[in-house]
């Protein structure tokens, strides 16, 4: 099941979805408590078989979720 919700609601261990350039749609997992600023909220994900990286979107961006923690 996918729901949507707002980036700061983010965990570690959320599976995203997001749609990459390079890769197309993918699932990717949250794996660090994500920084929350006044105005973004930056995360940690990883993808399978591709580096961790860091993912930045303004606040009450929705993002889709297909598992939680």
């Amino acid at each position: 099941m996918a729901i949507d919700f707002e980036v700061q609601r983010l965990q570690i261990g959320d599976v995203i979805v997001l749609d990459l350039p390079d890769a197309g749609e993918v699932e990717a997992t949250v794996v660090r408590d994500p920084e929350r600023t006044e105005t973004s909220v930056r995360a940690t994900l990883r993808v399978a078989r591709r580096d961790d990286f860091v993912q930045e979107w303004p606040l009450d961006t929705l993002v889709t979720v297909v598992r939680g923690p």
